[in-house]
């Protein structure tokens, strides 16, 4: 074999290499739902590849066959101990909902074509979205006639559709409860911003009414829906689906890989034995061989996931023990870099591994990107995570007084009091992350 032919062997098997290599770190880096999608892309560019429905097949089996080896990956099938009863539920369509009830009003034809145009104009949230004249331009009515249809519309269920704005939404809905307070509608027409800001002692004094009747009327307000359309919203709810499970079995906590997979990919045996055939036209013997090649990849790289996933989530659990022993307080600093090292991986590849990655644990379920947080200097020998000074936060402000809640420098000095320094902006960070309000915006006026 001469240098050039040597040559374009080894780029062609680098080539090969490197398209291996990204399909399988691509794999790692998708979340279930991403690689349901590119599991059903595959089978629909590749003719070797099928999809059989879950419990259609001997996936061990199925692997000896295919790689005159078995696969042993700790897989289990937790679908009988972790069930979501909604996992997939019907959803009312809004705009089918409100015509329907539309039939049951004494309305003329073009009547009930203008509401049902006007119904067809509702955002998701079921206010009208669409400028007001170009409706009245395409159906060729005066506002009088629009008013009249809209009233109409606004009587129906769910209670504050047809709305024009947040005011209007919480009117009709207080219309709707036969509940007639001036005070209460002045607050909703005029006030609304004033509720945001926790302004209760202005609204209060406005009003001329104790700061118990003002919180009253507030949660009065809190009761209604401002987004009456989404009760019906034909949107499919997406749930979390964990990627592991981890239990306490004799003392010990073992890592579950949970088989979320609806479907199972294996070869078409049209295709096997095509290849077999002594007859078959060779063009399309090579054809399909690069097809199963690929096929064979794919599902290769599939189970390299499912590895690694459960080799990260083992390493996970036993340097976070004190966190799964006594709860989110004990979580400490952790490091890609640390698991890349205990592992033999590049700390690339665990950046991929714990992407869109989820921990189902005896204290709820935890994205995996949560054990790792960066650590910050305290007193103590090791440092302190972020993610545990994010829990400390949140548990001094559950247990503060609401009629004096805690500012961001009082929480500094607490923190302080248990060894961590840490800077006020540091803390108003960690609060405005885990989405909790400032202290004036958290304050209460009456228990």
């Amino acid at each position: 074999m001469n240098l050039n032919n040597r040559l374009d062997i080894i780029q062609s098997q680098k080539l090969v290499m490197t398209t291996q290599l990204k399909q399988s770190l691509d794999i790692l880096n998708m979340s279930n739902l991403e690689l349901e999608d590119e599991i059903k892309r595959e089978s629909e560019e590749n003719p070797v590849l099928e999809i059989e429905n879950k419990g259609d097949i001997d996936w061990e089996e199925f692997a000896k066959n295919i790689d005159n080896k078995s696969y042993n990956i700790k897989s289990y099938d937790l679908d009988n101990d972790f069930t979501l009863e909604n996992l997939a539920r019907y959803e009312n369509n809004l705009y089918d909902y409100v015509k329907e009830q539309l039939g049951f009003l004494k309305l003329s034809n073009k009547e009930k074509e203008a509401c049902e145009y006007i119904v067809d104009c509702l955002d998701k949230d079921g206010y009208l979205g669409t400028d007001e004249k170009f409706i009245l331009d395409e159906l060729n009515i005066d506002n009088n006639y629009f008013e009249k249809c809209l009233k109409n519309i606004q009587q129906l269920e769910p209670s504050g559709i047809g709305s024009r704005s947040l005011s209007e939404c919480l009117l009709i809905q207080m219309r709707n409860k036969n509940i007639n307070d001036h005070i209460l509608k002045s607050i909703i027409v005029e006030d609304l911003n004033l509720i945001g800001q926790n302004k209760i002692k202005f609204i209060s004094k406005k009003y001329d009414i104790s700061i118990e009747e003002c919180v009253e009327y507030i949660e009065q307000i809190k009761e209604f829906d401002p987004k009456p359309g989404r009760l019906c919203s034909n949107e499919k709810t997406v749930y979390i689906q964990p990627d592991v499970t981890v239990r306490k079995i004799d003392g010990e906590f073992i890592v579950y890989m949970n088989d979320n997979d609806n479907f199972h990919l294996c070869i078409n045996n049209y295709y096997k034995s095509v290849l077999t055939s002594s007859s078959s036209d060779e063009n399309a013997k090579e054809f399909i061989k690069n097809k199963l090649n690929h096929a064979l990849n794919l599902l290769k790289n599939i189970e390299t996931r499912k590895s690694t996933i459960l080799k990260i989530a083992e390493v996970i659990v036993r340097e976070q023990k004190e966190f799964f022993n006594k709860g989110a307080k004990y979580i400490k600093p952790m490091r890609l870099k640390d698991i890349a090292l205990d592992l033999g991986y590049h700390e690339s590849t665990i950046s991929r591994g714990i992407n869109s990655k989820y921990m189902l644990t005896p204290f709820g379920l935890f994205e995996f990107k949560y054990f790792f947080s960066t650590a910050i200097q305290s007193d103590e020998e090791e440092g302190t995570s972020s993610t545990k000074i994010k829990n400390m936060i949140k548990e001094f402000i559950n247990k503060e007084d609401k009629l004096k809640p805690l500012s961001d420098d009082k929480i500094c000095k607490l923190l302080k009091d248990k060894g961590i320094t840490v800077a006020r902006r540091t803390v108003a960070k960690y609060r405005e992350e885990m989405n909790i309000l400032s202290s004036s915006k958290r304050k209460r006026f009456v228990k």
